[in-house]
């Protein structure tokens, strides 16, 4: 396999990889926002898990498919001016992930779940707008 097609490969890998992960992060999501009558100790444990699969999977798009379709050698000029022209609201989306994170986050304080449903709410429309804007730029490559 040529290089290109080598740095391609990986490319196509991580948006493979990022497509796999957004499943999981909804299947989460889903399950998390139908536990509503469940006992605190259920909630906690899929929040813990979900918050988990949330972090890691912005990272995947920002140290993997990010900076791989900002390599001129791998990602193609439509594509990245695609990036650019919607990384505000990646960048607002992925503040407001990681804030939902840190509320949530069990090991750094005593969780308050009153709250959870209507945040989880925020979070399902802004994930919304987050894979929307990350189709647009894979459909780009």
């Amino acid at each position: 396999m040529s290089e290109t097609g080598l740095m391609q490969g990986s490319l196509e890998h991580a948006v493979a990889e990022l497509l796999q992960e957004r499943g999981q992060l909804l299947s989460r999501f889903c399950e998390l926002a139908g536990a509503e009558g469940a006992s605190e100790a259920v909630r906690q444990r899929l929040l813990q898990r979900f918050c988990q699969l949330l972090v890691d999977y912005l990272s995947l798009w920002q140290f993997e498919v990010q900076a791989l379709l900002l390599d001129p050698a791998r990602g193609t000029e439509r594509a990245r001016e695609t990036l650019v022209r919607l990384q505000p609201l990646l960048d607002e989306t992925s503040d407001l992930s990681l804030e939902f994170n840190d509320r949530y986050d069990p090991s750094e304080h005593p969780l308050d779940l009153s709250r959870l449903d209507h945040h989880l709410s925020r979070l399902g429309e802004m994930l919304a707008n987050r894979f929307d804007a990350e189709d647009q730029v894979i459909s780009a490559i």
